[in-house]
Parts: structure tokens; sequence; C-alpha cells
């Protein structure tokens, strides 16, 4: 269903004729996750507002995004056309305030471009997994460099937010004074309400010391970049354990000692994926490195701020290897082209594609961030996974790739960050029954034993109970910032299956009344 065109002249008249769009042959350009929408490229903060307020006076449903991962369309509704606020024209970088440590950056602003720029200035920001070609929006995520650069809502600062509704609203110090130094306050933090809804036009990020050179020396072409030369004070390593009680512990241990810039707990399979340049090479890589490697292990960068602090680094990661009866993987540590690509895809990160969409596999994230929990129980929780997919890997039901997980601790340790792994055939049922089964029995475990709350693979029904009962308070959320139900189908909620609510538009209710549930 087109928009009237007296009401598609509405749109137009605010972002002007170039930058709206019905035509099929556009739209089809963004049919990866939209069916059918009126495309809008606002250039500023008045524009979005205005774009969203004449949303909510013809009560059609709008979704905003930059870079494009992790939205998609109203489900309920794939035949009724809605706004698709794409906001690349809002690709500036506001502000780099090297004293304060923030960067100030509008939607469309992607890591790659503004590590680069902070790089210069002896800074760095934390990226997420999905990598340098992403909005460099903090919001949520973990990225390869949290053990030193935290977690992305841990880097929300000040923020600038048009409301479902379409107010603007400044967010933290930048609501009381001016200034982009804090995402809280004065009064009642509202940073959470930013994954309900609405869309940031410009965001305060916090970024952090980066002992590395000013200008990053890169060679080679996509998809293998590689460091052209190693700087005399980065070093990169593969350490595999006999255990993962081992691995925790030499891990741990490393988090207390402060001395490592990034431990990234990949399988060899994701190793592989960030050395190889196809998916044939990177199975020649894969069966060669599982000839070398013991059991679980880690990715590690030591990042020396001067020689002799190189050093002391290097002398005490040496200590904690011997101590946990880790080994290095020797392909790493005596050629050094593999450890310039991994440099590189570790601190740029530039594979996160690659590991993600791998051919005739499944990928499945779970557990995440976990805050205030202990990280003892998310290895433990990737053992159990991985000693149930070595016997489906036996009977031939999901792919061989070592029968490793995968999961590192933030901030040195204090948080915990775990994803299940597994790639099973599409075209074989029993394979993709077995996988299913798996998957969703360690989403169980997660749960019933209080280790991690899923990102995907749970309803909110089932969630919601286990966590405060946050799916009726983010009900009444909505209701407040979004009485017209036109921005719905913003933020995350592409996660839930059911939705939120049980029918569009409002007036209506959410699924589960404080009556359903046992308080």
């Amino acid at each position: 269903m087109a928009l009237s065109k007296e009401v598609y002249k509405e749109f137009e008249d605010v972002v002007g004729e170039e930058n709206i769009c019905d035509d099929p042959a556009i739209e089809v350009s963004y049919a990866f996750i939209y069916e059918t929408a009126t495309i809008t490229l606002p250039g500023n903060t008045e524009e979005v507002q205005a774009v969203v307020r004449l949303c909510n006076k013809h009560k059609i449903p709008f979704i905003a995004a930059s870079t494009g991962w992790g939205v998609g369309p109203p489900k309920e509704f794939p035949e009724q056309d809605f706004i698709y606020l794409d906001l690349r024209r809002m690709n500036r970088i506001i502000e780099i305030n090297e004293r304060n440590m923030y960067a100030v950056v509008e939607p469309y602003v992607i890591y790659g471009q503004l590590q680069a720029e902070l790089m210069k200035r002896g800074l760095n920001c934390g990226i997420k997994g999905s990598g340098s070609t992403c909005t460099a929006l903090a919001l949520s995520g973990h990225g390869h460099m949290a053990l030193t650069t935290s977690t992305g809502d841990r880097n929300t600062l000040a923020t600038e937010w048009v409301t479902d509704e379409g107010d603007i609203v400044s967010l933290g110090t930048l609501g009381s004074s001016g200034e982009w130094f804090c995402g809280d306050g004065p009064g009642p933090s509202l940073r959470g309400i930013l994954q309900t809804g609405g869309v940031i036009t410009k965001q305060a990020v916090k970024v952090y010391h980066w002992p590395g050179p000013l200008r990053f020396p890169t060679a080679g072409a996509s998809p293998r970049y590689v460091l052209s030369e190693i700087p005399p004070n980065l070093m990169a390593r593969y350490y595999s354990f006999p255990s993962a009680e081992k691995w925790l512990e030499a891990e741990l241990k490393i988090g207390k000692a402060e001395i490592a810039y990034l431990a990234m707990g990949f399988n060899v399979t994701m190793v592989a994926s960030n050395i190889g340049t196809s998916k044939e090479e990177e199975i020649e890589i894969f069966e060669r490195l599982s000839k070398e490697v013991q059991g679980p292990g880690f990715v590690l960068i030591i990042a020396g701020n001067y020689p002799e602090d190189f050093e002391y680094k290097k002398r005490v990661l040496q200590q904690i290897i011997s101590e946990t009866g880790g080994k290095s993987l020797e392909w790493v540590e005596e050629d050094r082209d593999i450890e310039a690509i991994l440099l590189y895809s570790c601190i740029r990160i530039s594979h996160s594609i690659r590991e993600l969409f791998r051919a005739g596999g499944n990928f499945v994230p779970s557990g995440m961030v976990i805050q205030g929990q202990r990280y003892d129980l998310h290895v433990r929780w990737l053992e159990e996974a991985a000693k149930e997919k070595r016997e489906l890997i036996k009977k031939g039901l999901m792919v061989d790739d070592g029968g490793q997980q995968f999961g590192w601790g933030d901030e040195q340790g204090h948080l915990g960050h775990s994803e299940l792994f597994g790639s099973w055939d599409p075209n074989n049922p029993e394979a993709v029954k077995a996988g299913e089964a798996w998957r969703n029995r360690l989403i169980q475990r997660a749960l019933d034993g209080f280790i991690a709350v899923p990102q995907m693979g749970a309803t909110i029904e089932t969630l919601g109970p286990l966590a405060s009962n946050y799916h009726i308070w983010e009900g009444k959320v909505k209701q407040a910032f979004d009485p017209n139900g036109v921005a719905e189908f913003a933020g995350f909620s592409w996660v839930w299956d059911p939705p939120h609510w049980e029918s569009y538009p409002p007036p209506r209710k959410a699924k589960s009344e404080p009556s359903a549930v046992k308080k």
C-alpha cells in the first residue's frame, strides 16, 4: 500500500525531493530486511523530528536504521507501507574531546571512521563484534577489545534523542549543562529507555588510551587486510589449554594482572575465518590448527606503552601461561604474516561478517552480557555445550569445528560474555532438529541456572518473570512514549517472538498483564 500523493508531498517537503523515494527499483535495494517502504533520508535532527511527527499525524509506522544490522519490518503487516528513515546523511564526527576522553558522533559514523581519527590522537574506542563497518553509537553489544574498552552500554554517554512522538530529548549532562561527558543525571537516568525505540541523532561515546601507532600501517585488500609492519610494542598470540578450567584460570590471572590489551575467546574455527579468504582455505587452516591446539583457547594481544612496559607484560604473561599449562600456537608465533593478520582483524575488527555469515551453518549467539555475574559460570556453561556438541559431531549431525565454544571476560574479567556456536546442514532435517534441540537445551539451562539472559531463542513471556517482570514495564514505557503505535518495531523488537503487543495499532495492552504473572 503506497502513500497518497498528498501525504508523500508532506514528507518530501521535509527532506527534499532528492531524499525520498517509493520507487520499487529503489525499495528492492532494501529488500534484505524490508518489503514495502517509503525511503526517507533525513539530514539532521530537525528533519528526523519532522518525519517522526508526520508518522504520528498519519498513523504510519516507521523504523530508523543507520548501517543496517539488527532491524526488521513490521512482521504482522508486511503489506502495509511504512516509513524507513535511512540515516546515512547523518555521518559527521561532531567532536573528539581528548582531555575528557569522549567522541560525539551522528548515527552513520562507522567504527572504522571514528577509530582512524582517534588513533591519530593516541585514543581508541570499543568496537562491537558486528565490526568496523557498523554504527559507532555505543548502546549495547560486545567486541574483541572489551577486556580494556568495555561494552557498548557502558560506553554510552550523553545523547540527543528523538522520541517516538517526535520530541527532542537531551539525556545526561547534555540536558543539564550542554556538555557531553556523562549519560546519567541529574535525576533518574533514561539510558535504558533508548532501547525501546525513538531515533538517536547524536551521542557521546567513551574513548580509551591507545598505545599503538598513530597511523595503522595497512596492506593487503579485502578480505585480507594486514599490518604492513608489526609495531615493536604489539604482539599477537593464540594460546590453547588442556581444559576449560585452565583456560578460565589463565584469563582471570591475565585480567587481574592487567597486562593484555585484548583477550578474545576464539575457537580455532573463528581463527580460521579471520585468516582465510575463502571457505576452502578456512577448512584447510582449520584442519592445520586443530592438530596443534590442546583444548579451548583465546587470541591475546599485548600492547606496551614503552619498551620496559612491553617486556614486563610479556614476562608476566609467560609466567601465567606456564602455570596454567597453556600452549602457544606455533603458526601464529613463528609466521609474522599470520600474526599481522590477527593484529589487524582483532583491533580493526575487519572480519566479523566472515565470522558470522558462513556457508551452510548456523551461528547461535546466546548469553551475551551478564553484568554482575560470575564469568566462571559462563565457562562451565560453555564447556557443557561443547561436550554435547562433540557428541553430535560424532553422529554426523554437526559440522566438525573442533567441538569448542567461545567466550571471554570483559573489563579485565569482571564481566562475562559467552556465545553458542554450531554449524549443521540446513538441508538435513535430522541435523536441523538436533542442532536446534541442542541450542534450546543450552538456552534453557542458562535460564534455569541464572547464568545468562539469552539474546535470542526465548520469548519475552519466558524471560520477563525471571528479570523483575521487565516485559510489563517495557510495555508501559512503550505506551507512554509511543501512544500512536507508530514506532512499535523500532529498536530491538526484532529479537523477540511474539511481539510486545496483542494488536496494532493502539489502543492495546501488553500480552502479559501483572495479574497473569506470579509476583
